[in-house]
């Protein structure tokens, strides 16, 4: 028994946690409109998030991200073959680089380690369920945003709850050219499998306004999600990680419990027999 309690309370602890030769790359497909409405260009875009354990300080392990969004590759060929000249340079303006102090074990980022002293969730927690919100970091936005409850539902044979980030007006600075200030809104709907918080699909619509004395004009709009191949890899993720937490948080502490109560009853036994013999 005490075998068992000990792996709750010690062992079990130690082991579920973020590894620290953690590493994923995410896909996403979408499309981005560039320009006030009038005068609008609109193409399709494929998103890659790679994600890099390199390190650990007082406990919080560093996470690596890269994001890189590109022109998807079969509207670049279509537009060639059709003489149309589009932006090379597209990568590089909306592409981006950051490191987090994220806790191994709860997935808070760790404000007082982090380079920039971020806040709020790296990812979703274990267990989320009707009425829960939890605050998630938005590099777009440069602050942790919160996600809220919505339902309930069934995602390709899966329990999930659906959570949604919708964030409005958020300042990110101001127009180069004009100086007119910039707001950010964003709507993002996260599909998570509460086991194991993994978000198996993630859909978000991004709009940056530019404010001209009171009215915003839309100069960028982004909508991505993930990519089908994503979507497949995540859940086999969330169904093996659900298999391990079963295995390793309910089975094997029982059957520790178990064989120490089977210990102790077979210890009680011999302990009579010796009593009886040299009585």
């Amino acid at each position: 028994m005490i075998l068992g309690i000990l792996w709750i309370m010690v062992i079990f602890p130690a082991l579920n946690k973020v590894p620290t030769d953690y590493g994923r790359t995410l896909f996403f497909e979408g499309d981005f409109t560039v320009g006030p409405p009038e005068n609008s260009t609109n193409f399709p875009i494929e998103q890659m998030l790679e994600q890099k354990a390199t390190g650990t300080q007082d406990g919080a392990l560093f996470i690596n991200e890269r994001y890189m969004t590109y022109i998807a590759a079969w509207y670049k060929v279509q537009n060639a073959l059709s003489g149309t000249d589009i932006a090379t340079d597209f990568s590089a303006d909306y592409s981006f680089e950051q490191t987090l102090a994220v806790d191994r074990h709860t997935l808070q980022i760790v404000t007082d380690i982090d380079e920039n002293h971020r806040s709020g969730y790296w990812g979703p927690p274990r267990g989320l369920g009707k009425g829960d919100s939890f605050d998630l970091w938005n590099p777009g936005a440069s602050r942790a945003l919160t996600a809220s409850y919505v339902r309930a539902d069934m995602f390709r044979g899966m329990k999930v709850v659906i959570f949604e980030v919708d964030g409005k007006d958020i300042s990110i600075g101001t127009e180069p050219q004009s100086q007119a200030p910039l707001l950010l809104s964003t709507v993002i709907t996260l599909t998570i499998d509460p086991r194991t918080g993994t978000v198996v699909n993630q859909d978000a619509t991004t709009t940056t306004n530019m404010d001209m004395m009171g009215q915003k004009i839309p100069i960028q709009i982004s909508n991505v999600r993930y990519a089908e191949g994503t979507i497949v890899d995540l859940m086999g993720v969330a169904n093996d990680a659900a298999r391990k937490l079963f295995l390793f948080e309910t089975v094997v502490p029982w059957v520790l419990i178990g064989v120490g109560a089977v210990l102790v009853i077979i210890d009680t036994i011999f302990i009579g027999r010796r009593r009886r013999t040299t009585a």
